[in-house]
């Protein structure tokens, strides 16, 4: 589940990886036929509304309205395709899946305007491929898309489910007993123990953000963690000798010291 959008705006959708088919338990895998997307379409509309009257988000004249409505607001995309044996697709597209809602990359502030610009691809029907934030507006751009404490992103369904599992768990020794053949599958191995973790959560951020917390960004050379600072008043002592402290304030006026952005050439026709 992903709240943001390619402008750190909120739009929430999901992201599902989904196999083209079934394993029958004699092994053969039967692939299913084209899927009627705007039948689909509509029956994730009526789930979601009807999850909303559950929750007391919505009430019913609300849901009428939106049934009427021409378009639906939802939308669903389906043109993704991987091959069982392309390994190296399947890790891209999990890395998508699980990217972090903004990039640095595509971040630039203006100490002048007390501002950020935040830029991306130019996609087919979209107005615009920037938008410029005041910082504290960026923060509180950011900070809507933390999830709630104990909030599940990423939910398995299906084959790799809990209940699955531990039926195949339970079952084990009658299907080997009743099923000559059975297909190959690749089990998600156990996940490590405390003191491994520790040592392999750096691997685990340059797997999915390509970047390395370790690395020194002055010298390149490696790095090691001493402690941890969690305090605020200490950490406000550290950043006010650093000279990095800076309090909160209203921005300035924009009329006065703006700093001159230059766009691409793609902006062009927006300015």
């Amino acid at each position: 589940m992903q709240t943001f959008g390619d402008l750190v705006n909120f739009h929430p959708h999901l992201h599902c990886l989904v196999t083209d088919g079934c394993f029958m338990p004699n092994g053969w895998f039967y692939v299913l036929p084209k899927i009627d997307i705007k039948k689909l379409e509509t029956l994730f509309r009526h789930k979601v509304l009807k999850l909303l009257l559950k929750e007391k988000r919505i009430s019913q004249e609300w849901v009428e309205k939106l049934l009427s409505w021409r378009n639906s607001g939802f939308n669903i995309h389906n043109q993704v395709k991987i091959r069982s044996d392309d390994k190296h697709g399947r890790e891209c597209l999990a890395q998508y899946i699980l990217r972090s809602p903004f990039s640095q990359e595509k971040m630039t502030y203006g100490e002048d305007g007390r501002t950020v610009l935040y830029r991306t691809k130019m996609k087919p029907g979209s107005k615009k491929n920037f938008a410029i934030f005041p910082v504290l507006d960026w923060i509180a751009t950011l900070t809507a898309h933390i999830p709630n404490k104990g909030e599940q992103l990423v939910r398995y369904y299906g084959y790799y489910s809990n209940v699955s599992r531990g039926k195949r768990k339970k079952e084990e020794p009658k299907e080997k007993a009743e099923i000559s053949w059975k297909p190959e599958v690749i089990e998600v191995a156990p996940p490590p123990v405390s003191k491994e973790l520790k040592k392999r959560w750096s691997y685990f951020i340059r797997k999915v953000y390509e970047t390395d917390p370790l690395t020194c960004p002055k010298c390149q050379g490696e790095m090691r963690i001493i402690s941890f600072i969690d305090q605020p008043e200490v950490i406000r002592k550290i950043l006010q000798h650093l000279g990095l402290w800076e309090e909160s304030r209203a921005p300035p006026d924009r009329d006065q010291g703006k700093k001159e952005i230059t766009f691409d050439p793609s902006y062009s026709q927006l300015v």
